[in-house]
């Protein structure tokens, strides 16, 4: 370096010049601003928020369409069921007179084989989509009439064919289903919470009205093993007895 008074030259780290005395400011160097890690950093494209933030959507998103079919399959059923307890009204009556009254357009005959095959019936309504058991076609479910030589109706009874749609035994349970421990006059919906099932019918004939359920178990062997529980209840709906029954292939 050089004094700038007499321009003598000086070693860099001098604080006086040795020739004419003179003190020797030196500059400071200016401090490079250091680039911050987090603040300066380039923050990559789609950051683990956003993912979060998507991930959560698309979730959302698929538990609504869920939603919205267990809704539409449940209003389906509902319709059915609709349908069988309108005509259960009149029972006793003739069905012209049931026609008129209730405007529900009725018919003799099925557009599935299967039901035209395997249930009896003089007169039924039935859902226009169908659900396959076994591979065969059935409608989600029907609702079929029998009538005495009179021309009155003798019962109604609603079918819902999706319960056996995973399994033509019907829906898998733990074990035998046993209800001896029921007392009479029990409220429907207590008894349900004993059953936890979804009803494969529902019969109405004069003063009762009579659910059956399809399903099976695994027995010791670890074979399946169906079984057809019908729950009867009164009127009012208040239980009144039931029955178990063992289904073997020939049977279902």
């Amino acid at each position: 370096m050089v004094c700038k008074k007499c321009k003598e030259v000086l070693p860099d780290d001098a604080e006086v010049c040795t020739c004419c005395g003179a003190k020797i400011k030196h500059k400071k160097p200016k401090e490079k601003k250091k680039r911050s890690d987090v603040g300066d950093a380039v923050k990559p494209k789609g950051s683990l928020s956003s993912k979060i933030k998507i991930i959560a959507t698309l979730a959302v998103a698929a538990l609504a369409v869920v939603i919205v079919i267990a809704l539409i399959v449940s209003l389906v059923s509902d319709d059915g069921k609709k349908t069988a307890e309108v005509l259960s009204e009149y029972i006793g009556q003739t069905m012209l007179e049931a026609r008129n009254d209730s405007d529900i357009k009725v018919f003799d005959e099925s557009k599935f084989s299967a039901v035209n095959n395997a249930m009896k019936f003089n007169y039924l309504v039935e859902d226009d989509d169908s659900v396959k058991v076994d591979g065969i076609k059935f409608p989600n479910w029907v609702v079929t009439v029998c009538l005495n030589d009179s021309d009155e109706i003798v019962t109604v009874a609603y079918t819902d064919f999706t319960t056996c749609k995973k399994n033509h035994k019907g829906q898998k349970a733990d074990k035998v289903i046993n209800l001896d421990n029921v007392m009479k006059n029990e409220k429907y919906r207590n008894v349900e919470k004993e059953i936890d099932l979804d009803v494969y019918s529902i019969t109405y004939e004069n003063a009762f009205i009579t659910y059956t359920y399809k399903y099976y178990y695994e027995d010791e062997a670890g074979n399946e093993q169906a079984v057809r529980l019908t729950v009867t209840y009164n009127a009012n709906m208040e239980y009144q007895y039931y029955s178990s029954e063992l289904v073997y292939p020939d049977d279902i």
